[in-house]
């Protein structure tokens, strides 16, 4: 397996280089799979650099030694050493470090070359997307040391059954001890950087860094006692997960605030300034998300007071990340709905809104195996990737389907006309059909051969992450039941696996179909040859057709036309995949989380029926096209529970734009939550709200440096408007801005 590479010579330059993890996995090389993946932990752990920099309390601060973070180099995850831990992917190679490293170190730049070859053609990824919510609930309420006695009975249990042992599960137990030892190495070393600091500090800073090593020297490892406690032993679990999503942080460390709160223990200026810190790594490292409400595991609402500081702590951090999901039950306070309305009017997107209820119910009829109590302990991943907190593997995003383009197909029996390729079935001449149930019939084989081809894909790429590739040591630590079944996180070792797959051009294929109906088939105003001319042309010299297509009943403006035709075809999409389980068990789940992929969906279609034209964006959530919802936001929120929202319990994501003065009074904040109550009540699921005006954006189009700050929802997150292409603030800037 080493082939040319002298291996200790290798280990021994990459340990002149302080590359730890890459020396680890070296030094294991030919070790069986997954061996290399735990050494590479090992040795990282044991021997990276641990900082505590000035004016920081939550140590560790950083993931990996010299880690370059968004911050400072725009990188998507952070880099910090030639074999890097993504939290999607694994161990992967940085190729600029390893140029980087070849500058500084001349005299190896040949070894490194080799060193990175070999490395690549061991370090493989498989499949999608992968967000995650470690256990943190297990972490604070058993401690690491629990976790890793559990994993000592597996070793042992395994050791009984001798030679009818399965190696398979005996080499990934033996990683896993070998990431538990780094891990344990890597708090030791840390709470010591800690004392060290604290030795040296003079003042408040001292006494306060002495309360920080004592809480992490015992909450990590034990029990937490209190919030100090928990909150580091958190974030330490965070660090080890690649900075990823984390979970119900009030549901786990509520009660302990709440305690230390009333017991005087608490300095509130302290803690939030531990909360705001930690907000800011979230926006550094590109961390994802944090929820806060929903039931707890017994059926009560969870809104504490942790709920509310975590909401408040959005105000203070006009920033990114994290993103802040709030699980609104039926019990959830008006008051907490009302204090979160109030810091989306200072505009910074977060929180978005969740249907807790319907989450809940429409998890528990899926037949995916969960308990009522599990169920509750909803824990969203990324932007908005449906999981269970601690409990769950769950691709996310898996891929995507193109809702547009399967209509497109439709209507070019399965001819992409972008690319002139036969991408879908032969389904019919659109000027044969005969009538638009016809039509809509061809659109339905277009996504079944769609979603059946994506997922014939998918499931080849998905089994092979059992046992290749890597297997989320890490992952599979802090994810109940791994350990206990000695299956891998990707290997269907989690309680739940499902798969979560986002959709896009929903209203893009609705309005089209509800264009086609009306000016093709009912009044017959276009022709069907002379809008297959039009559509090829993209509309030069058809002007006045594209009025009248443009001129058709819209999605969003409650119309029975248009939103029912559109509703029955969704359903259909959304069935036909849920007809299909994954490798790992489970189901593949719908969604519609576009982020900015919804510019790069559109690129792929050429021009609609709907009046859209080739290559423009498509929509950009599960709501009506960009600007053509014109009859209220009531009308518009109609138009969206007719469609089956329940079946994309992956999330459907709904954007919609307040002006600023609408949340200006109380009485305005207070009708906003009835708003919102009316459409959860009606089968809504998902709701984020941007509150700022279209001359805000206008202005920073004008004047970028002066707008840095200026932020928008798009898609599942949110993101700085001036960061956006020119296209992509167009289609921020066209969306419909609601007053009640």
């Amino acid at each position: 397996m080493s082939g040319c590479v002298d291996l200790k010579g290798a280990c021994g330059v990459l340990a002149e280089m302080a590359e730890w993890s890459a020396m680890g996995f070296m030094e294991a090389l030919d070790e069986p799979w997954p061996l290399p993946y735990g050494r590479a932990f090992l040795r990282l752990y044991e021997n990276m650099e641990i900082q505590v920099p000035a004016e920081r309390w939550l140590i560790p601060c950083e993931p990996m030694p010299r880690v370059r973070d968004r911050h400072s180099h725009q990188v998507w995850s952070p880099v910090g050493q030639i074999l890097n831990l993504n939290h999607s992917s694994g161990w992967g190679v940085a190729t600029d470090v390893v140029e980087q490293r070849k500058q500084q170190f001349p005299q190896h730049a040949k070894q490194l070359d080799a060193i990175a070859a070999t490395l690549r053609g061991r370090l493989r990824y498989f499949g999608g997307y992968t967000h995650s919510n470690p256990d943190i609930r297990r972490v604070v309420s058993e401690g690491f040391v629990a976790m890793c006695a559990e994993l000592e009975e597996e070793l042992r249990a395994l050791a009984s059954e001798g030679e009818a042992a399965d190696p398979r599960e005996r080499n990934l137990l033996l990683a896993l001890k070998d990431y538990a030892d780094g891990v344990s190495a890597f708090h030791r070393r840390a709470v010591t950087a800690v004392a060290d600091a604290a030795a040296s500090a003079d003042g408040e800073r001292g006494v306060r860094l002495e309360c920080i090593r004592d809480a992490l020297a015992h909450g990590f490892l034990h029990p937490a006692r209190s919030f100090l406690e928990g909150l580091l032993a958190v974030n330490f679990c965070w660090m080890l997960d690649g900075c990823d999503s984390i979970g119900r942080v009030d549901q786990v460390l509520g009660a302990l605030y709440e305690q230390d709160l009333a017991d005087g223990r608490l300095d509130l200026a302290f803690v939030r300034e531990l909360l705001d810190e930690w907000f800011r790594m979230f926006d550094a490292f590109n961390g994802w998300n944090l929820q806060v409400g929903g039931y707890t595991p017994a059926g009560m609402d969870g809104t504490n007071a942790l709920t509310l500081e975590l909401i408040a702590a959005c105000g203070r951090q006009r920033l990114l990340r994290p993103n802040v999901a709030f699980r609104v039950t039926r019990e959830t306070p008006d008051e907490a709905l009302v204090a979160a309305l109030r810091v989306l009017r200072e505009g910074g997107g977060r929180p978005p809104f969740y249907n807790d209820d319907l989450y809940v119910e429409t998890l528990l009829g899926m037949d995916l195996g969960l308990t009522t109590e599990d169920a509750r302990e909803i824990g969203f991943g990324g932007c908005t990737e449906t999981m269970i907190a601690g409990l769950s593997n769950v691709g996310s995003l898996e891929g995507s389907l193109n809702l547009a383009k399967a209509m497109e197909l439709a209507v070019h029996d399965g001819r992409d006309p972008v690319t002139g390729v036969q991408m879908g079935p032969h389904t019919g001449s659109f000027a044969d059909f005969v009538d638009f149930e016809e039509f809509c019939q061809a659109v339905r084989r277009q996504i079944q051969y769609m979603t059946d081809a994506f997922v014939a894909r998918n499931q080849v790429e998905l089994a092979r992450r059992f046992h290749e590739g890597d297997p989320k040591l890490y992952r599979t630590f802090f994810t109940r039941d791994c350990v206990k079944r000695r299956k891998s996180f990707e290997a269907g070792g989690a309680r739940y696996n499902w798969c979560v797959v986002s959709y896009q051009g929903i209203a893009n294929l609705i309005d089209s179909l509800a264009a086609i109906r009306r000016c093709v088939f009912d009044d017959q105003s276009v022709g069907a040859t002379e809008l297959i001319a039009a559509l090829k042309a993209d509309f030069a010299g058809y002007g006045e057709l594209r009025r009248w297509l443009e001129g058709a009943p819209r999605f969003g403006n409650d119309d029975p036309y248009v939103d029912e035709p559109g509703a029955a075809m969704i359903e259909y999409a959304w069935r036909q995949l849920y007809e299909h389980e994954t490798p790992r068990g489970g189901r593949y789940l719908a969604s519609c989380i576009l982020f900015v992929t919804y510019q790069g969906a559109g690129a792929t279609v050429g021009a609609t029926p709907d009046g859209r034209g080739a290559g423009e964006v498509l929509t950009d959530s599960i709501g009506p096209a960009q600007g053509r919802d014109r009859s209220g936001p009531t009308a518009m929120l109609h138009s969206i529970n007719r469609l089956p929202l329940h079946l994309a319990i992956g999330t459907p994501v709904l954007n919609v734009r307040f002006q600023k003065q609408l949340l200006s009074d109380t009485g305005s904040l207070k009708a906003l939550v009835g708003l919102i109550r009316a459409f959860f009540a009606e089968g809504g699921m998902q709701l984020q709200i941007s509150v700022l005006s279209r001359d805000e954006m206008l202005a920073a189009q004008e004047d970028p440096d002066a707008h840095r700050d200026l932020i928008v929802r798009i898609g599942g997150y949110s993101e700085y408007f001036v960061r956006l292409n020119r296209q992509l603030q167009d289609s921020v800037i066209s969306r419909t801005e609601y007053a009640l």
